[in-house]
């Protein structure tokens, strides 16, 4: 055998066992090799994204491949993950994805909204969308409706009201010239609250905005707003939208200097100042009241069957007044209107009482209509108030059982007309409570602590793996959330079990749970605490490297401190940055009988918390955290 065929022989070998071996250790670290690969978890394909400058997109490439996106180099997790923070453009864009091992290729086309205001020299445009009043809405005399558009910039804007008796106007309008964008980065998670933001970012300059007071001199007829802006015309533009005759009356004389485009605003209005008082019944057993459409609580969980008057209608909202200078908003769909001349819903309260039971203490308040109510509690959990809207008081009697040792002092106020108020000093901090009807009678029932014997003895813990059907946030290489919170849930159970708690688990596989059953299911059950697992994402336009890391969210009182045990064990088990401690407004931890905490133990859609979230001894360590904190809790409120 020459030398040379020697030499081209061990080189060949000498190439095989350098494949064999790197093939050997991609297997034991990543398990099986895969055919080549390029996916994209997120965006998804003609995805509509929202009007930012910059976005996120995740997936995954073979592991060891070089990845480009766009042409900027992107770093790959060695699972083959990875998570980038780009630029994008308003209007039709594409992420051109660009692997070096196959090699592959890969566009994933999306939509971006154009945040940018119009200019001058694209004619004097209205964006029809953005026209408000936006639902049909009754009104009253002395009511402020907001009317507003986007438009080309630097243009002057007016709006006429047009009416049965002829139009109205023209109305000034301004033009709002703001420095930034509306600040949404404080998001929220719309899965757990059921809704988002009010109204999309609006333009830098270009939102012209009209306040019209409702006079006292409207019948029942509609009423209808007709928007205006008036720019420098252009060529080719010398035209103008004339007023329909059949509403509008005669057209407005052209100006050939000028041009005007003007839109109907899509929400009429209607007059009801001279309508016959009506009544609203609840007919969803836990409503809220909120200050306005998709705005913030005003009260929450009203029981079915509470009464309010109807004070108006706005799309599919109803306005209920509930006391002289109290409004609130209800889903329409979860209302009934009682026939014309029901009793308008009122009471007075003559009698308040006590009852002691074993392991509850109730106030009782003699009220003889199903009224909205208010609980409020002060930071030192031992103050309670209740607003009662549409009682006036009668009071004579407050009643103490000799058994109630928790309820130390009770004091009514008749704050206004129709708002009454009952003041409780408690002896210790509220647990939890429920308020509720019993047939028209206002009960009001607090619950004791737990008794603990030893360790977690005693204690009834819901453990509530968040999501199912709804997969929640994915991770680069297609890591589900419910997935990774029901691991986690897991091993919580068995070691609060291990503790001599009693767990209730919301979900135990791949079942679909309803959102609202899983604090159904915990009230039922009759828990003494309640942990909600979840691992975090975040939402288009905001930079994930920027900030990540573990947090944790309460929200009532009563809850906080409880909250604060586990937000500090679980960042000791994660290792991980703090993401925070948070009055968060989410669905499970809203009930009010027992106290309450999510947790967000890791970023999923970071490739190496994704990883690190797929290991058993990163749920170990989260499981042992959150026993750790229900110990430290039970600690500082249970034991002297």
């Amino acid at each position: 055998m020459s030398r040379s065929l020697r030499h081209t022989i061990l080189f060949c070998v000498s190439v095989v066992l350098m494949w064999t071996s790197v093939t050997w250790a991609q297997t034991e670290a990543f398990g099986p090799q895969r055919p080549p690969q390029l996916k994209v978890i997120y965006p998804k394909p003609d995805q509509a994204i929202g009007a930012f400058d910059s976005t996120f997109i995740l997936g995954s490439v073979t592991p060891g491949s070089a990845l480009e996106i766009n042409g900027t180099p992107i770093d790959v997790y060695r699972t083959g993950g990875f998570l980038a923070y780009l630029p994008i453009k308003p209007g039709a864009f594409q992420f051109r994805l660009k692997a070096n091992y196959g090699p592959f290729t890969l566009t994933v086309p999306i939509t971006v909204a154009d945040p940018q205001p119009i200019p001058p020299d694209s004619g004097v445009i209205i964006r029809r969308a953005t026209v408000r009043p936006v639902w049909n809405r009754s009104v009253r005399a002395g009511d402020e409706v907001e009317v507003r558009f986007d438009g080309t910039i630097g243009c002057d804007a007016r709006y006429w009201i047009i009416g049965p008796r002829g139009k109205a106007g023209p109305f000034p309008m301004t033009e709002l010239r703001r420095e930034r964008y509306s600040d949404y980065g404080s998001y929220r998670r719309d899965a757990l609250l059921e809704d988002g933001p009010p109204d999309a970012a609006p333009p830098l300059r270009g939102r012209y905005h009209g306040i019209w007071r409702v006079p006292d001199t409207l019948t029942t007829d509609s009423i209808h707003v007709i928007v205006e802006l008036t720019g420098p015309s252009l060529k080719g533009l010398r035209t103008q939208r004339p007023w329909p005759d059949s509403l509008y009356g005669p057209p407005t004389p052209m100006d050939t200097t000028t041009v005007t485009a003007r839109e109907l605003a899509p929400g009429a209005l209607y007059p009801v100042d001279n309508l016959p008082p009506r009544v609203v019944e609840l007919t969803d057993s836990v409503q809220i009241l909120r200050m306005g459409p998709r705005l913030g609580y005003l009260t929450i969980f009203q029981p079915y069957g509470v009464r309010a008057r109807w004070w108006g209608s706005a799309g599919p909202w109803t306005i209920v007044r509930l006391a002289p200078g109290y409004t609130a908003w209800i889903e329409t769909e979860k209302t009934r209107t009682l026939p014309e001349g029901a009793p308008l819903p009122e009471s007075y309260i003559a009698r308040l009482n006590t009852e002691a039971g074993d392991r509850t203490v109730s106030l009782r308040v003699g009220t003889s209509e199903r009224l909205p109510f208010k609980v409020t509690i002060d930071e030192d959990l031992k103050h309670v108030r209740i607003l009662i809207f549409g009682a006036t008081a009668n009071t004579d009697w407050i009643e103490q059982d000799p058994k109630d040792d928790l309820i130390e002092h009770i004091t009514w106020t008749q704050l206004q007309q129709e708002l009454y108020e009952v003041d409780l000093q408690l002896s210790e901090p509220v647990w939890g409570y429920d308020a509720h009807y019993e047939d028209r009678q206002f009960v009001l029932t607090f619950r004791r602590p737990p008794v603990v014997s030893h360790d977690l003895d005693g204690l009834v813990i819901a453990v509530d793996a968040g999501h199912s059907a709804d997969p929640g946030a994915i991770g680069p290489t297609g890591l589900m959330e419910k997935d990774a919170n029901l691991k986690i849930s897991w091993q919580v159970r068995e070691k609060l079990k291990a503790h001599g708690a009693r767990v209730v688990m919301t979900r135990l596989g791949d079942e679909n749970v309803p959102l609202y059953d899983r604090p159904a299911i915990s009230v039922a059950e009759d828990v003494d605490l309640f942990v909600s697992v979840h691992n975090n994402a975040v939402p288009d336009g905001v930079n994930p490297y920027r900030r990540n890391g573990s947090s944790a969210y309460y929200y009532h009182p009563f809850s906080r401190q409880f909250a604060w045990y586990m937000h500090k064990r679980l960042l000791e088990a994660t290792h991980l940055d703090d993401y925070g401690l948070t009055n968060g407004n989410f669905a499970v931890i809203r009930p009010t009988q027992y106290p309450s905490v999510l947790l967000e133990c890791a970023f999923i859609i970071l490739p190496n918390q994704e990883e690190m979230l797929r290991s058993d001894d990163f749920a170990d360590r989260i499981a042992a955290g959150v026993v750790k904190g229900i110990q430290d809790f039970v600690a500082a409120r249970l034991r002297p």
